[in-house]
């Protein structure tokens, strides 16, 4: 059964995957576990389907015949595969090896997809599938590293693309496994950081505020009174450093177009201040086996009886965090001498941002100071909670228009043929 086709934004963070698919955004951590033991499957009775279609990136048991996906070992995800006690499948924030290159990324992406068409057909028929088979046409944005973008965005699309044919992702959860078949129509590949400034420029009212806000507090002596949140994302030459757990972008826009040769990508993100810290704290004797295990306990507040443990945690973790600052704003001066002169507007946003703001405003500011005290620069410093939705909002606007696009081409092609 074909469904109409959907229009998807996928992030796929290191830390967290960002899905916009049709107006319905979905969080999720970025990780997946391999089954090696499959014998001891329970399929879900028909009265539990609900529970689980509630549920279901968390509880969804799927294997994948795809060019984006190698191995074919059935995989967890969610809060399941955190809670399996299996070795975790995640992003590795230190190798040379790129999101275009790994089987998580397809496996994210798809199991995304697939979960939402799974998820629809329920809602409407409050059943699976008779056949046993549902299909799906994909209007897609998706995004990678800007170092990365410039080797292999071409090889990635043409992975989705897969020349016209669909990838097959199948469900293990029931009696009966279901297939779902996904057809990538429109595929678009945009830069990490490049999508983050979409999702700004349409920003709406109160976001704008919070924006004019976040500038003006930071001049206290008036000097962006009367400036507006639509004047500051407007700007025609702007930075973006989007803090990611595995990468920085430094996205440079050049009289509103995005600038691929100023812009660059850190290899390091808010991932290498979390394993740096993890593994101090298993030199210590502590029991986290991963970043993520280390992330959920840090970013919860500590009870009576875990308070030591975790401010002796905070503090390791701050110190790494204070070191990580001196790189990035080190890196932020590279980035600056070639392009400082024409910067109107600093955005900083991504997943890591809020965590290292208590000591990286301060060093981006000093490093601004360099170029001249009367360089009247706003640095923008946007919440994680807000900011971490930036690039999926913006991929989710390019993915609207794929389809308009290449109709237009097309129509375009048949004028000049006549």
């Amino acid at each position: 059964m074909t469904a109409k086709p959907i229009v998807a934004g996928l992030d796929l963070g290191n830390g967290y995957v960002k899905a916009n698919i049709n107006g319905l955004v979905r969080v999720f951590p970025s990780i997946a576990v391999k089954q090696f033991n499959t014998g001891h499957h329970t399929p879900l009775a028909e009265d539990e389907l609900g529970v689980f279609m509630k549920d279901i990136i968390n509880q969804m048991d799927l294997s994948f015949s795809s060019p984006l996906v190698r191995s074919t070992e059935r995989r967890l995800f969610g809060e399941r595969a955190l809670k399996s006690g299996l070795n975790l499948e995640e992003f590795d924030v230190f190798a040379r090896t790129g999101k275009s290159e790994v089987d998580l990324s397809g496996v994210l992406a798809l199991g995304t997809i697939a979960a939402d068409r799974l998820y629809e057909f329920y809602e409407k028929n409050e059943s699976l599938p008779a056949s046993g088979k549902l299909k799906v046409k994909v209007d897609l944005a998706t995004a990678l590293p800007i170092g990365e973008h410039k080797l292999h965005a071409k090889t990635y699309r043409q992975k989705y693309v897969n020349e016209g044919a669909p990838h097959i992702v199948t469900f293990h959860n029931f009696e009966r496994p279901v297939h779902v078949e996904i057809l990538f129509e429109h595929v678009y590949v945009a830069n990490e950081g490049e999508s983050a400034q979409y999702g700004l420029m349409l920003a709406k009212d109160d976001f704008l505020e919070m924006i004019r806000r976040e500038a003006v507090k930071r001049f206290p002596n008036g000097e962006l009174d009367g400036i507006t949140g639509k004047d500051l994302v407007s700007a025609k030459n702007t930075l973006g450093i989007d803090i990611g757990e595995g990468t920085i972008d430094f996205a440079v826009f050049s009289n509103g177009k995005f600038n691929p040769d100023a812009s660059s990508t850190m290899n390091q993100g808010y991932g290498s201040v979390l394993e740096s810290t993890l593994t101090k704290l298993q030199d210590e004797g502590y029991p986290y086996k991963s970043r993520k295990e280390l992330s959920e306990f840090l970013h919860n507040d500590p009870s009576p009886f875990t308070k030591r443990k975790w401010t002796h945690v905070k503090n390791v973790n701050q110190s790494e965090e204070n070191r990580f600052g001196d790189v990035v704003s080190s890196e932020v001066s590279k980035v600056f001498s070639r392009v400082g002169g024409f910067t109107e507007v600093i955005f900083v946003f991504g997943g890591g941002a809020t965590p290292l703001e208590w000591n990286l405003f301060q060093k981006l500011q000093s490093r601004v100071a360099e170029f001249g005290d009367d360089n009247l620069l706003p640095i923008v410093y946007l919440d994680s909670d807000f900011s971490r939705f930036l690039n999926v909002q913006g991929l989710y606007q390019v993915a609207q228009r794929l389809r308009q696009a290449a109709d237009s081409g097309v129509k375009k092609q048949v004028v000049k043929a006549k």
